[in-house]
């Protein structure tokens, strides 16, 4: 998993809601109406973020954020978050 970006604090992905966003690099579509186009076929550096380091931050978070909004990377991965 390529955690590509992780914006702290969003108002909007989870209406009425808090929630984090997490930026999964690499997808094997390639729609022409996505908004992150330039982490999935990674035209543009991003600055990357561990596992670990991403699953700290969310246990800090626990009774904070109401949701986590995941964007990126294809469907398939979903099963790695099944865990969490």
């Amino acid at each position: 998993m390529r955690i590509q970006g992780l914006q702290k604090l969003t108002l909007l992905d989870y209406p009425g809601k808090t929630a984090c966003t997490i930026f999964l690099g690499g997808c094997n579509f390639r729609c022409p109406f996505c908004h992150n186009a330039a982490l999935v076929t990674g035209v543009e550096d991003h600055e990357n973020f561990s596992e670990e380091e991403l699953f700290d931050f969310l246990k800090r978070r626990q009774g904070i954020l109401d949701g986590v909004c995941i964007s990126g990377e294809s469907r398939s991965s979903v099963r790695i978050w099944m865990s969490f």
